[in-house]
């Protein structure tokens, strides 16, 4: 598997890690053999890929993009912070419900409140993510191809920077080819350090 294969790079090249900040928690890659294009990462360190995925993105860089993502969200702990967040969500809804009618309430709550806060924390993760993968020696020029190749598989449109909890594909690849100069600087730091 491709988990295996990583660590067995970073032995052979040998230096120290450049992840070190990340050791000693319990991360786990589960690989689920359905055709769903996914990945998403539990608390506490358990990611889950689908296979469906893994048929789109092949090279190490492409799956580390990925990974990255989804360690960034645990990192960024946003599991804990969507629980807060949807507290005060629910805490607001209850107040507008005796002035407003409920269904209204709840589809402006997601259209002005979860869904842009959800995209903010996927936005969050790639940038964190394209350090990481930096950080640990796979090229960071990649993600933004990943994220525009997503978009593409999973059906992108003009929508879905408005009505999704995912920003559109161009949107995330944009965003991080903004972010690729500093980026470099750690993955080229990491060749000269001999950091992988």
């Amino acid at each position: 598997m491709w988990v295996d294969q990583s660590r067995k790079k970073g032995k052979e090249k040998g230096g120290k890690s450049a992840n070190g900040h990340l050791e000693g928690l319990n991360w786990e890659v589960l690989v689920v053999n359905d055709h769903v294009v996914n990945a998403f990462c539990l608390p506490g360190g358990k990611i889950v890929v689908f296979t469906g995925l893994l048929e789109h993105f092949r090279t190490d860089e492409e799956i580390a993009t990925i990974i990255g993502h989804e360690v960034a969200h645990a990192v960024a702990r946003h599991a804990a912070e969507q629980i807060t967040k949807n507290l005060w969500f629910t805490i607001g809804q209850l107040i507008l419900y005796q002035f407003v009618m409920p269904d209204l309430v709840n589809t402006m709550s997601n259209l002005l409140l979860k869904l842009p806060f959800s995209r903010r924390m996927e936005i969050e993760a790639d940038y964190i993510g394209l350090l990481l993968m930096a950080s640990a020696g796979y090229d960071p020029r990649v993600a933004p191809k990943v994220f525009e190749k997503l978009g593409q598989v999973s059906g992108d449109s003009a929508l879905r920077d408005y009505l999704s909890t995912h920003p559109s594909g161009k949107r995330r690849s944009k965003l991080l080819s903004e972010e690729i100069t500093f980026s470099m600087s750690r993955f080229q730091g990491h060749y000269a350090e001999g950091q992988i």
